[in-house]
């Protein structure tokens, strides 16, 4: 076998392994080369392209129905109450070991479809509110389409934290902005270029940030 037969076989052999490493680098590798492409865009032309958007949303989507494919036997599967002896085995049928809800494909593939209903949707609240209060636009719909790119890569909470380190990121910088008077409250920030970058840190360091916060708040 050369070179080439013996690449394609590692890479399939990770693909087909719950913990391969094929999957999670192809996510962070394609999720990188969006987010990095949206920031250079946004920065330059206030503009979040639905090329990018839209498509990553799909690619994320199709990224994690490839992994629930290769999710073990009840890997993942959601029990609503462990005192039942009974659960589904398969669809239409029952056996003796537990009480499915949810099997975990199912789980994590709808959770995530979840994620992005639900970052896009609560971006697209806080748009309305905001128009509602303040009589003019605030955010645009690329950066609810962004947050919703964002969710399908990595899930809902992960989306969120990059939501707020964009606009923790932004804040920041318009303060500076302000201060240099190079700026004044009716400033356009690309603020799709802060929440981008923010999805690349969570991206790499989510799960540590997010279990920190969690564990400050027990």
């Amino acid at each position: 076998m050369g070179y080439a037969g013996w690449v394609v076989v590692s890479l399939f052999t990770a693909l087909g392994q719950p913990a391969g490493i094929f999957l999670p680098f192809a996510t962070l590798a394609i999720l990188g080369f969006l987010l990095i492409g949206l920031i250079v865009m946004d920065w330059q032309t206030h503009l979040l392209p639905d090329a990018f958007t839209l498509t990553g949303i799909a690619i994320g989507i199709f990224l994690v129905c490839t992994q629930a494919i290769f999710l073990g036997p009840h890997e993942g599967d959601v029990i609503l109450n462990t005192t039942h002896q009974l659960r589904m085995s398969s669809p239409g049928s029952m056996g003796i070991h537990g009480n499915i809800f949810m099997t975990g494909t199912e789980a994590l593939v709808w959770g995530r479809i979840a994620s992005v209903l639900g970052a896009g949707g609560l971006l697209l609240l806080v748009r309305w509110l905001y128009k509602l209060v303040r009589h003019r636009e605030g955010l645009g719909l690329g950066d609810v389409k962004l947050i919703a790119m964002i969710a399908a890569f990595l899930g809902f909470w992960p989306a969120i934290l990059a939501l707020f380190l964009g606009v923790l990121s932004a804040t920041v910088y318009a303060l500076f902005l302000l201060a240099r008077r190079n700026a004044d409250r009716l400033t356009r920030l690309p603020l799709g270029s802060f929440i981008a970058a923010g999805g690349l840190i969570a991206a790499i360091f989510g799960d540590r940030l997010i279990n920190i916060y969690a564990t400050l708040l027990r």
